[in-house]
């Protein structure tokens, strides 16, 4: 083992002469024109000691402290060719697996004082604080400094003055103080690997290392086992908590930029940008799910959802949301779960929510007081956190409460929201898309019902989505037999596995046409582009002409609905960009405003439609077609009138027969029987007797 004084010990000169000058030269040429303002650290990797000498390997790894002084000692020795001295730090990292672990994954009493690497994800992260390390005392008697070095115990005080040799009283001079930025992280299992809560372990870094990572990110921190004890008030107890002195982390999964891909997959991703295996969206789209039959529009939206447009901002500081929301509402079997799984699973900082355990905090953020942060309040990150510059997956979004539900509004359309933190309020980013799946209000859609009026959902979280289509579950024996077919080849293509012993058919209903890391990291690459502009006034007049056609479509009759809002222009937008990035283009094209009306057109075909057929934009923006608004009214408006008549509240029966007769109006009476049963759900209406109504709401 190496001697004590780093300085005059030989492994340092060998270190500065040999090792750096082998291995880290131009680094640390580098660092010389960036130190000490842009850059502070030299990373080291391990392996590179190893190949250097195993022995000085294996010792960073048992004595860490005191091997990061030679090796700091030795990068200050460093001969330069200008004239400089390097007090940096000497960052090691990518130690070998079997000393990698996830929190809880091995024996901290056997590797305390060691040099460990811990992988997880950060799920909590104080603010960076200043941290002391040399106190620099005043004498208010004398003005003499006493200068203290400190630990991360207790803060110590010098015993007396170094000047009238007196006990006191002192006071901290900050100027003549060093300080050093520091942080605390929690860093956890992963919760998809987690078994229960999760395992966690704390990471106390400083300098450059302290403001890094970001609560979601996932790492790997190398540094320094250590043990706390813990107390009960002035007693100690006999349990210690371990925790990590980090002295080097790799982020392994944070934005786009940090994606690793390699010259190879670059030039094939650019390759089936241009088309060269076929029409880039069909491409992409056919390798979602490929088990998964048709739903070729549904795939198509939420491969351009996980892509989404980018986020525009205005000289006013005003700024317009990024990211396309998809919905999928479907009957029990339609395979809309299994299209959000593989959502989540190929998309790029993908997060899954569980509906039924969901919460606002959940989805948002929580302040938490505990022990981390030395019981300061702290921000535990909730789904559209960890998610910023990604999406958020969920599935059976009808089983989300509705406070729950409503808590998704600021996040989704502002793409921030604000929280409450020991009295100061935080913003966070939630630039993330959202792709959703749900059944209708009674579990499956009523063939004699309105679409739209088996909603399960508020209209004010209906309209945040851009997309919305219903997958219905409806029995024809020529499509029947086509998915059948397609379950079980594909069941039995994937239980033969070799390609070559299956038909072409067979081999193509499971195998997609692009592997799935690559589709991601196509997807990460296309998601962190820059916003397309038009690329001509003639495309955009294209869109705005189509978008035109829509709105007028029935004559700006003051007496007909109105077929599209300003909202759905902004939509089309944004799925424009989004199909024009993951073609790798710099500008939004004629070709791509056609492709979009196609899939949009499908969208307003399902959800946008009132019960005679017509476009209706009241549908998703407040929940009801302007006819449904009419004749509720004017039922309501019919039970007020009778009301006097009854005294137990009105017969049904003589409701319809008001409307239909003395009011004159031809609505089938289903449809008044239905909007009464609907006053009855919502609460806007008792029912005093069977087959009674008294209405309590104001007129709709």
């Amino acid at each position: 083992m190496a001697q004590t004084q780093a300085e005059d010990d030989p492994l340092t000169d060998r270190l500065a002469t040999e090792f750096y000058r082998r291995y880290y030269k131009d680094e640390i040429g580098q660092l010389a024109q960036k130190y000490p303002t842009e850059q502070r650290s030299l990373e080291v990797d391990w392996n590179d000691i190893y190949r250097s000498d195993p022995d000085v390997a294996d010792d960073y790894l048992m004595a860490p402290e005191q091997m990061r002084r030679y090796f700091e000692e030795a990068l200050r020795m460093f001969d330069l060719s200008i004239d400089i001295t390097l007090d940096a730090h000497v960052r090691v990292g990518n130690l070998p697996e079997e000393y990698t672990f996830y929190p809880g994954e091995f024996s901290p009493s056997e590797h305390l004082g060691a040099y460990r690497s811990i992988r997880g994800e950060i799920t909590k992260a104080t603010d960076v604080y200043p941290k002391i390390e040399e106190a620099a005392f005043e004498c208010e008697l004398c003005r003499t400094l006493t200068r203290v070095p400190q630990s991360d115990g207790n803060f110590q005080e010098p015993h007396e003055c170094q000047g009238c040799e007196r006990q006191g009283p002192f006071r901290v001079n900050f100027d003549q103080s060093e300080f050093v930025d520091a942080q605390k992280l929690r860093v956890k299992v992963p919760p998809e690997l987690a078994d229960g809560a999760g395992q966690k372990l704390d990471a106390f870094v400083e300098d450059d290392l302290a403001g890094k990572v970001t609560i979601g990110d996932r790492v790997v921190v190398s540094g320094t086992i250590h043990f706390e004890q813990e107390t009960s008030g002035k007693e100690k107890k006999p349990k210690f908590e371990p925790y990590l002195t980090g002295d080097h982390i790799e982020i392994e999964e944070t934005d786009q930029q940090d994606l690793d891909i390699t010259s190879r997959e670059r030039t094939r991703i650019r390759e089936l940008s241009d088309g060269a295996e076929g029409q880039p969206l069909e491409v992409a789209s056919e390798s979602l799910a490929p088990k998964i039959y048709g739903y070729e529009i549904e795939k198509k939206a939420l491969i351009l959802a996980l892509v989404s447009g980018g986020q525009i901002k205005y000289p006013t500081g005003d700024a317009d949301r990024a990211d396309v929301h998809v919905l999928l509402l479907g009957d029990p079997g339609t395979a809309k779960s299994k299209l959000i799984d593989r959502a989540q699973q190929l998309g790029w900082r993908t997060v899954g929510v569980s509906s039924k355990r969901a919460t606002i905090p959940g989805l948002t953020a929580a302040a938490e007081q505990d022990d981390f942060g030395d019981g300061e309040w702290v921000m535990k990150a909730g789904a559209f956190v960890k998610a910023n510059g990604g999406t958020v997956c969920i599935d059976e979004l009808d089983d989300m409460s509705p406070d729950t539900r409503a808590g998704m509004l600021e996040p989704m359309s502002k793409q921030r929201f604000s929280a409450n933190l020991a009295g100061e309020s935080v913003t966070f980013q939630t630039e993330a898309s959202v792709v959703a799946a749900g059944n209708p209000r009674d579990g499956r859609f009523n063939p004699y019902e309105p679409v739209p009026e088996q909603f399960a959902f508020d209209s004010a979280l209906i309209s945040r989505f851009d997309l919305v289509f219903t997958m219905r579950d409806e029995p024809d024996e020529e499509e029947d037999r086509d998915i059948a077919d397609h379950i079980l080849a594909s069941r039995d293509a994937a239980k033969r596995g070799d390609w070559d012993d299956l038909e072409d058919d067979d081999v193509d209903r499971i195998k997609p046409p692009v592997e799935g890391d690559i589709l991601q990291k196509w997807i990460a690459l296309a998601r962190q582009r820059a916003t397309p502009p038009f690329a001509s006034k003639d495309v955009r007049h294209q869109l705005r002409d189509k978008w035109l056609e829509l709105r007028g479509m029935y004559n700006y009759d003051e007496n007909e609905p109105i077929p599209v809002t300003f909202r759905s222009l902004e939509g089309l937008t944004r799925v424009c960009e989004a199909l024009a990035k993951l073609e790798f283009y710099d500008e939004i094209h004629e070709r791509h405003v056609n492709q979009v009306l196609e899939i949009v057109g499908r969208s307003m075909d399902d959800i946008g439609k009132n019960e005679d057929g017509e476009l209706d934009a009241d549908i998703q923006e407040v929940g009801q077609s302007k006819d449904q608004r009419s004749r509720r009214k004017t039922v309501a408006q019919a039970i007020n009138d009778l009301e006097e008549e009854y005294s137990n509240g009105v017969p049904r029966d003589s409701v319809v027969e008001y409307v239909r007769e003395d009011l004159d109006h031809d609505y089938a009476a289903s449809k008044l029987q239905s909007d009464m049963e609907k006053f009855l759900q919502e609460g806007e209406a008792i029912e005093p007797q069977t087959d009674h109504i008294r209405y309590l709401g104001r007129l709709v």
